[in-house]
């Protein structure tokens, strides 16, 4: 197991690590497994919490863009939102104490960004998360080009301004997501076709009285990979299942963004080594593993499903055979900060 010393990467967000020792896949057998992948995200189930439940959302209601004239932007109803009853992460969008966070809430199934001007739609909200809808709307059009006729927007639903959102995508397929503001930039915070995840609300701060329901589920974060891609994969292989590796220079380990994920200003979703292997994942909030622990989760949930980890520099250490090992790092509250993958003796963070 590599030593966990200070290394620039480490203040990466949400940085994992992994790295299994196996037999490369053919390119065909990645394939299939990104296609699998594709498939599930892309399913025409749209689920979305909207005020204090979940609220099921047609995909009629998504693809259908009607007759093309543009309607006026409608009205929005604002109100104060209670702070989470619990202590936020120490990352969470902080508000002032005497100002309560505005929520917004549009009328209807909320505005759809169809455009980049369709942005100043978004009354109320900051110029940074129009520009960040506008680059989510850029990035499934491109994931969109292979569907012949789809429709490609973004929904927004509900807006706080103390750093979090709640909508739809469409291009393919379509699913719920949630935005937040995190650690100083608008990003992905978690998409689905089911029900938040409890935890993930957890680790951006998000309080259940503005996202609704959740509950833990599930996931497929190691022991092997995550979304398609495997550690042990080469470079090549990771480009063929929809993820994209940065090359670094030669003789060094490249950094690699996972499947149907928008990149992060200064973070990386995992290594691939010197010998043009993976040999390491990170997990994104809502990625969860087997054992539904994922960021936001707490030291106990995660010693209790896996009792045979050891504490070592502040993460709680998995063998998971095969020279692999999960990382879990415990933060200041006793929860996961940080959720890695990755073989025990990875070159790229030591």
């Amino acid at each position: 197991m590599p030593e966990h010393t200070h290394d620039p990467i480490r203040d990466l967000e949400n940085f994992d690590s992994g790295g299994l020792a196996m037999t490369p896949l053919e390119p065909a057998q990645v394939r299939r497994l990104g296609d699998r992948r594709r498939t599930r995200r892309n399913a025409l189930v749209v689920a979305a919490g909207v005020v204090a439940v979940a609220v099921a959302l047609s995909p009629a209601v998504l693809l259908n863009k009607g007759d093309g004239s543009e309607a006026p932007s409608p009205a929005v109803t604002t109100s104060p939102t209670p702070s989470p009853s619990s202590s936020p992460s120490p990352t969470a969008p902080t508000t002032s104490a005497t100002e309560p966070p505005q929520v917004i809430t549009y009328p209807g199934n909320g505005i759809e960004v169809a455009s980049a001007s369709d942005t100043a739609k978004l009354t109320g909200t900051t110029q940074e998360f129009r520009d960040f809808i506008a680059g989510q709307l850029q990035k499934l059009i491109a994931e969109g080009s292979s569907c012949t006729g789809a429709a490609t927007s973004v929904t927004v639903q509900k807006y706080s301004s103390a750093g979090y959102a709640i909508g739809a995508v469409n291009s393919c397929g379509g699913n719920a997501e949630l935005w937040a503001d995190f650690q100083g930039q608008w990003q992905e915070g978690m998409g689905t076709q089911d029900a938040w995840n409890c935890d993930t609300l957890t680790y951006l701060g998000v309080p259940k009285t503005f996202a609704g329901d959740c509950f833990d589920e599930a996931g497929d974060f190691g022991p092997t990979g995550t979304d398609g891609v495997d550690l042990g994969m080469t470079a090549a292989e990771v480009e063929v299942a929809g993820g994209t590796v940065h090359e670094g220079p030669a003789g060094s380990c490249s950094t690699m963004l996972l499947p149907y994920f928008s990149p992060r200003d200064g973070s990386t979703d995992g290594y691939v080594g010197p010998d043009q292997k993976v040999v390491m994942i990170a997990a994104r909030p809502g990625v969860t593993t087997p054992e539904a622990v994922g960021l936001g989760s707490s030291g106990a949930k995660v010693r209790q499903a896996y009792p045979g980890g050891n504490l070592v520099s502040g993460y709680w250490i998995v063998k998971l055979g095969h020279g692999t090992e999960y990382e879990f790092q415990l933060g200041q509250e006793d929860t996961v900060s940080e959720m890695l993958l990755a073989d025990s003796d990875q070159p790229c963070t030591q």
